[in-house]
């Protein structure tokens, strides 16, 4: 990953349309007009285990953006490591009811689709509020986590692969049998993540009909199947 990216803006959002419409059509154009890189998860088509990424896009960035309309999984860690480490976050939602009590006292901007122009309400909105955490970035901090500086162990790139590869090793010895293990090794793996994250973004393939890919193509099994497809694409 390119580490130059002071002047980055990470969106913490789902998958899938409509959002991927509101990324293109409002958050990016929101964010590039303050003269920010805007980068989602799905921009993301390395081998290697994609948390180690979201972590480096969300440490990297000056600012972040969270659509937690439906209160997403993904979305809500992503923003529970983004808020951990003292990074602004500009919180966007649906609905008010959408947002967690604890994240209330912070700005919330709503949107309604229903309303004449709301799309371009929010991104005038989204300008504006990033303008503004550019001026004071702590303004978007929760204050309990203001003042943390996380202290953890660096570790060398080696280091980290070879943690991914006892873990994943781990991972199997729960689902699969000791043949499958023995099969599927980590370089089968980041090649697996890398065909499944293809056939969905790129070609478009359905989701059972990628895992029916990667089982036959890797030898591989159901639980296997499922969680490499939701590595490759959460």
């Amino acid at each position: 990953m390119n580490k130059n990216t002071e002047n980055q803006c990470f969106v913490m959002m789902p998958f899938g349309n409509p959002f991927d419409e509101y990324y293109l059509e409002i958050y990016k154009k929101a964010i590039e007009e303050n003269d920010l890189k805007p980068v989602r998860a799905d921009d993301l088509f390395r081998p290697s285990p994609i948390i180690r990424d979201i972590w480096e896009y969300i440490n990297n960035s000056k600012v972040l953006l969270a659509d937690i309309t439906g209160l997403n999984p993904n979305v809500m860690y992503e923003l529970g490591l983004a808020h951990a480490i003292a990074k602004p976050v500009i919180l966007i939602s649906d609905n008010i009811k959408n947002v967690p009590f604890d994240l209330r006292h912070l700005r919330i901007l709503i949107y309604n689709t229903e309303r004449p122009k709301w799309a371009n309400k929010l991104k005038n909105s989204i300008e504006r509020s990033i303008a503004e955490i550019l001026e004071n970035p702590n303004d978007a901090i929760l204050s309990a986590f203001l003042n943390i500086k996380p202290e953890t162990k660096k570790t060398d790139e080696i280091s980290a692969e070879l943690i991914e590869i006892k873990q994943l090793i781990r991972s199997q010895s729960t689902n699969e049998t000791q043949e499958v293990k023995k099969k599927f090794t980590a370089e089968m793996f980041a090649e697996a993540i890398k065909t499944a994250r293809h056939l969905y973004f790129e070609s478009g393939w359905e989701i059972n009909d990628i895992k029916s890919e990667l089982i036959k193509n890797f030898g591989i099994g159901v639980h296997t199947a499922d969680s490499i497809f939701h590595s490759s694409i959460n």
